[in-house]
């Protein structure tokens, strides 16, 4: 009776304490998503452009591999230039008969629309960069002094452009009052220039560092304008995208630290910090068949958390070097003062540093 008895009490004691453990857990947890909020399916993300030449013809050759990394400015792949050097040639054979028609030389007007069309060329070039780079300025990606230099090369740029359209003005003037503003003169311009422009394009380039995936282009293929023949993921900016529940959303602001870490990179933890919150999500869906709304089903007695995309910025002076476009995440916020729940959220995103190997 005695023993029985003790095997109660054993018993009953198990139970409270799974009981009271479970209580432990389910306050934490309560207060965790108020204090350090936690994510463990955030993505990796980075733009994935979708590169598509501005002139059509034959791929001439192709001067990357899948899943290469390339910098700025790398070949991409070259369009055959034999059908766009002799459009040129056939305009500037145009533009010295309507020369020779007013009787006026155009030796040096094609000289400068040239030089025109190349520091116009350059200057579109550096504007593109630099506006990369003070967009990334402005998210706190590269320093403020990044700023300056791309603020100045685009002076510089459009200092160049300007003289080359002073340039060009004179030697339009030097034609005569019927020479530069002759119908036959302009279009003939006009036609030299674009053609000189479809010319420069037969080149594809890299627009920033990053990686050639899901290469499915050869040489001697024929390719459109406007439409896509290869896929470039920049690895210009990386970011994490986690959905945090709706009443994690409150404690959440930009600039507070997080901790991350990734699948790919097992039993390494990572700083973060982050960036903004979004402010809206798609709600509810269509039947494609029938065009009527799904109505989504809940499943008991508590209603399922809504979730709100928060990105976050790697550091940069230590970015996770193997992280890839779409590499999961479990992601930890540090979002007040409360040095006991920051105690076990580190502890706790470390534990799952270690799970990661065997996940």
């Amino acid at each position: 009776m005695t023993e029985e008895k003790d095997k109660l009490q054993g018993l009953r004691k198990f139970t409270l304490g799974v009981l009271g453990l479970a209580v432990i857990l389910f306050l934490y947890f309560v207060i965790a998503d108020r204090s350090t909020p936690f994510a463990g399916d955030a993505r990796v993300q980075a733009f994935i452009l979708r590169i598509a030449p501005e002139v059509s013809g034959r791929v001439e050759a192709v001067g990357v591999t899948d899943n290469q990394i390339v910098d700025a400015g790398t070949e991409l792949f070259r369009i055959e230039t034999t059908p766009y050097k002799l459009s040129v040639e056939q305009a500037e054979a145009v533009l010295e008969q309507a020369g020779q028609a007013v009787g006026a030389s155009t030796a040096s007007v094609a000289v400068s629309q040239a030089r025109l069309d190349e520091v116009r060329a350059a200057e579109a070039n550096v504007r593109a960069q630099s506006s990369r780079t003070l967009d990334l300025v402005k998210r706190g990606v590269y320093p403020k002094a990044r700023e300056d230099d791309a603020v100045a090369a685009i002076d510089e740029a459009r200092a160049a452009t300007q003289s080359a359209e002073a340039d060009l003005r004179r030697a339009q003037e030097q034609l005569g009052p019927g020479g530069a503003e002759n119908p036959q003169i302009k279009e003939a311009l006009a036609a030299l220039e674009r053609a000189r422009f479809d010319l420069s394009r037969t080149t594809v380039q890299a627009p920033a560092r990053g990686v050639v995936t899901n290469l499915q282009l050869a040489g001697g293929q024929t390719v459109s304008s406007g439409q896509p023949a290869l896929t470039f993921i920049s690895a210009q900016d990386a970011w994490l995208l986690a959905p945090l529940p709706e009443n994690s959303i409150g404690v959440i602001a930009a600039g507070q630290e997080a901790e991350v870490v990734l699948d790919v990179l097992p039993g390494q933890v990572f700083p973060a910090v982050v960036r903004t919150i979004g402010w809206g999500v798609a709600e509810g869906q269509t039947n494609t068949s029938t065009g009527l709304p799904v109505t989504p089903r809940e499943t008991g007695w508590l209603s399922d958390a809504q979730r709100f995309p928060v990105q976050l910025s790697f550091d940069h002076e230590n970015p996770p070097k193997g992280a890839r476009y779409g590499s999961r995440a479990a992601v930890i916020i540090y979002t007040g003062g409360n040095p006991v729940m920051n105690a076990i959220a580190w502890i706790r995103i470390r534990l799952i540093a270690f799970l990661t190997y065997v996940s």
